[in-house]
């Protein structure tokens, strides 16, 4: 059985969610982060919810509860679980389910000011990295978001779609 650490909150059915990215786009330029983590934020949300079209129940940026128990600032925003197959490893996962995607938005943004992701971050805890451009983002999320892992570097092709949607964010928030 899978872990979940948070026992307290109810167990629901995996739903698949979509954001539309004109709705996305609005919540993060209204809020007061500056536009090289707005940039960041915008990539990242691309990535992890294929371009707000992969939510698992408002959840559009993978948080998941079977491995720890999340920050105050995170767990508040956690309204239920479900469990679902990742993506990525083929094994089942617990994740954090949501009310609104704005509170992926609002985790996203916490959390990449937290690990340093965006462009002028030192990037921590796994790589200890200063950010200084756009190649620097990708290896630092590769390692911090995806991986864990300080050896971990993007294929060629993830290189060069995470610099693509970037460099669009940097025409969205100048």
């Amino acid at each position: 059985m899978t872990k979940n650490y948070y026992p307290n909150l109810p167990i629901i059915p995996y739903k698949r969610t979509s954001i539309d990215m004109d709705s996305v786009i609005a919540h993060i330029k209204a809020t007061n982060y500056s536009n090289d983590v707005k940039r960041s934020v915008y990539t990242l949300f691309r990535i992890e919810s294929g371009n707000g079209k992969s939510g698992v129940n408002n959840n559009y940026i993978g948080l998941q509860t079977d491995n720890a128990k999340w920050e105050d600032e995170i767990s508040a925003k956690i309204i239920s679980t479900c469990f679902k197959i990742e993506n990525m490893t083929g094994k089942e996962r617990g994740f954090a389910c949501f009310e609104s995607f704005k509170d992926s938005i609002d985790i996203l943004e916490f959390k990449v000011v937290d690990r340093g992701l965006f462009i002028g971050g030192k990037s921590h805890p796994y790589s200890n990295m200063n950010v200084t451009n756009v190649e620097d983002l990708s290896k630092a999320y590769t390692i911090e978001w995806v991986t864990g892992d300080p050896a971990a570097r993007p294929s060629s092709d993830e290189m060069k779609d995470f610099k693509s949607i970037y460099n669009q964010a940097c025409l969205k928030f100048n």
